[in-house]
């Protein structure tokens, strides 16, 4: 009996063993590593699927190639393989969202053993006995700390017989790799869009099949650091057929291109996880409304009347809204320096008024038209701006400042400049005192385009879907209706009688008028704080000192010897230099917004009464039928302000948005955000305020006016 055992093992010694590949095992403390085979064999002309084994101990991880806060993926480079022989990618499983205790760190892992598929190519041509391999693999396995590992691996299997045969020790763990690996896109439906707002950014995916109704969690793992901010914090928004995953974003976001590569895990309640590499795209309200409608079963999601007024209309739109930004605060201190003008010529020929008056609407007009057609440019490069760019750039809010309080200076008396300035001074009859009529019109449009009066939105929206040339015409009727009183004026000498004669009381009230122009710095530093934080307001504010001390000196100028005359002059040209040289600082990067992220009560208000607005969001709510309303405003417009401290913030307001349970979505355009750009121009609409009411349930949204009442928004609210 006991032969016939033994030549029983010799047997299987002798025919099974040469069929098992041998390898080598790295085994350290942290963690043991082998290069394994899927099969005893090797079959030539047929793809060989090798793997590399990463067995961590307790505690321990290892990484993926989707990159989180922290760790490497495991590499294998310098493959040695028989003649004609190819190694393919490393294929990663999905891995696990692992937050890193005690921190706001969270990686990509593999808290247990992990297997890393890897093609060869074997060509048909191979001879030989075995088919050896060797590699140098390069991991990360971290607890607390992190290690980092090396080692070159080897593998030698049969070349044996015409079928792959398995290898029954690792048979199970590729079948159970195989079904974690993430499919591909292109083999799956699900729809990935992104949309950042505030400080925000929100992932939004959609597909029937793979996000069903009885999943329990969601992860999105971007391949590239620096989308989302460290932490492990982050809201996630489940519904059939549709997820949304909001992050913070990095305090300098990276985004390559216009697409985010990464991988979508799927929780379902069974404790399966399917894994889906994505594209995100930018959201478009084209592509929103796709997987709204998706989500609602088909329903279509409702868009804007087509139509709408004719150009002759739209032009008297444009003339009205140009006559109503006279009365808007932001106008106000460069019209009273207009008002100051007309007073100190109310005795000068009548020719030469209507010139001032003439060169004053010129002045609008052309501003207008060279502002609308940088626009227009940037429009048509693909760039989503709208009306009021300019004031998006925190320099160009820097050289406001700079230039109001340059100006409220001059009216106090620090400095006096000539009569070329603004229109201001004693010989208005002068050539120069056209070219400060003009001038003035220059400034009063730049501070009037944050300010956008009843009738101008929709004369704006029409200008900007069409020619040039009849864009041209609408702006220019827009130029004519602001510069309209002043015009009127000029070419009518009965209305002339009634302005006060020049006097001393002319010095008084140009002194006066540094007031306002000090106030609007304010207001412009308070815009440029909400864009680029406390310290590069400071910046600027510091910058004005210089700007200050250097005019204060040059005025001292004129009584000083002719040292200091020299002295004086080269340390005010220093002062200045300094000044412009502070705009080039990174402390006045634009950095992202966020309507949420007040502090102490503003941040309290802001959680219980509306929401950052992102496009993703607004999709999930329309999918769940629920009436929404949106709010789209900037720091720069003061009607949107007025209408927030008037109406928006009221307690019957606030109140009857939660009775009537409309979600209040908040978006701020202070900064460049091209998804509220997209929104804006959804509703043909180029500049905020914007507002708009979605009363869901499939019904069309609703655009409210830009000057708002507590009663029209609660009669809008209890109509639903």
């Amino acid at each position: 009996m006991r032969k016939s055992v033994s030549a029983l093992f010799v047997l299987w010694a002798l025919v099974v063993t040469p069929m098992v590949g041998h390898a080598e095992v790295f085994q350290g403390e942290e963690i043991e590593v082998e290069l394994i085979s899927e099969t005893s064999n090797v079959v030539p002309g047929q793809t060989l699927w090798v793997a590399l084994r990463l067995t961590p101990t307790e505690h321990w991880h290892t990484y993926s190639r989707w990159q989180g806060d922290s760790g490497d993926a495991t590499r294998l480079t310098n493959w040695q393989l028989p003649e004609g022989a190819v190694a393919g990618d490393i294929q990663f499983p999905t891995p696990t969202w692992l937050p890193f205790p005690g921190s706001d760190l969270v990686t990509f892992s593999y808290k247990e053993e992990v297997f890393l598929p890897v093609p060869i190519t074997v060509p048909a041509n191979l001879e030989g006995d075995s088919f050896d391999i060797s590699v140098f693999a390069e991991w990360q396995v971290c607890d607390e700390i992190c290690l980092l590992g090396e080692a070159t691996l080897s593998l030698s299997v049969p070349i044996q017989g015409d079928t792959l045969i398995t290898d029954p020790r690792w048979e199970q763990a590729f079948a159970d790799t195989r079904a974690n690996l993430p499919i591909p896109e292109g083999e799956h439906d699900v729809a990935a869009l992104f949309a950042m707002a505030g400080e925000r950014i929100s992932f939004s995916f959609q597909s029937p099949e793979a996000i069903p109704a009885n999943a329990t969690d969601v992860w999105f793992f971007p391949e590239s650091k620096r989308i989302l901010k460290p932490g492990p914090l982050r809201d996630v928004t489940l519904s059939a057929g549709i997820a949304q995953i909001t992050h913070e974003q990095p305090r300098r976001m990276l985004v390559e291109g216009d697409r985010i590569p990464g991988l979508l895990s799927v929780a379902d309640a069974n404790g399966n996880i399917t894994g889906y590499l994505v594209n995100a795209v930018p959201a478009t309200t084209e592509n929103v409304a796709s997987i709204t409608a998706l989500a609602s079963n088909g329903a279509a999601t409702p868009g804007t009347d087509e139509g709408g007024p004719g150009l002759l209309a739209v032009m008297m739109f444009a003339l009205a809204g140009g006559l109503i930004l006279n009365l808007m605060p932001c106008v106000f201190p460069v019209l009273s320096l207009k008002v100051l003008s007309f007073a100190s010529k109310s005795g000068a020929a009548h020719s030469e008024q209507r010139m001032h008056g003439l060169a004053y609407t010129l002045g609008i007009i052309v501003t207008f038209m060279a502002l609308a057609s940088v626009l227009l440019a940037l429009r048509a490069g693909g760039e989503a701006v709208g009306w009021a760019f300019q004031l998006q750039s925190p320099w160009f809010v820097a050289i406001l400042i700079y230039l109001f309080f340059t100006m409220g200076l001059s009216l106090s008396g620090v400095y006096e400049f000539g009569s070329g300035f603004m229109g201001v001074g004693s010989n208005l009859a002068t050539k120069s005192g056209y070219k400060g009529s003009f001038f003035t019109g220059v400034l009063a449009t730049v501070v009037a385009s944050p300010c956008t009066a009843p009738f101008m939105g929709a004369a704006l929206g029409f200008a900007l879907s069409q020619s040039w040339l009849v864009a041209m015409l609408v702006f220019m009727f827009l130029g004519l209706g602001m510069a309209l009183p002043f015009l009127i004026l000029s070419f009518s000498p009965a209305l002339l009688k009634y302005m006060p004669k020049p006097g001393a009381w002319m010095n008084t009230f140009k002194e006066f008028m540094a007031f306002p122009m000090f106030a609007t710095v304010l207001w412009l530093l308070w815009v440029l704080g909400t864009q680029v934080g406390v310290n590069g307001m400071a910046v600027v504010v510091g910058a004005c000192l210089l700007l200050a001390f250097g005019l204060w000196l040059l005025q001292k100028r004129t009584t000083a010897g002719p040292f200091w005359r020299t002295a004086n002059a080269v340390i005010c040209g220093v002062a200045v230099l300094f000044a412009f040289y502070a705009l080039q600082s990174p402390l006045l990067e634009a950095r992202q917004n966020s309507v949420a992220s007040a502090s102490g009560d503003d941040a309290e208000f802001a959680d219980e009464y509306f929401q950052p607005f992102s496009a993703a969001r607004l999709a999930d709510l329309q999918a769940s039928g629920e009436p929404v309303f949106i709010n789209m405003t900037a720091a720069w417009c003061i009607s949107c302000l007025a209408n927030e401290q008037t109406t928006l913030s009221s307690d019957r307001v606030l109140q009857s948005m939660q009775d009537n349970n409309i979600t209040y979505l908040k978006g701020d355009w202070t900064n460049q955000d091209p998804e509220i750009s997209r929104v804006l121009d959804e509703f043909n609409r180029p500049s905020v305020p914007l507002y708009v009411l979605y009363p869901g349930a499939g019904r069309d949204p609703v655009i409210l006016p830009q000057i708002l009442t507590p009663n029209l928004l609660i009669e809008a609210f209890e109509n639903l």
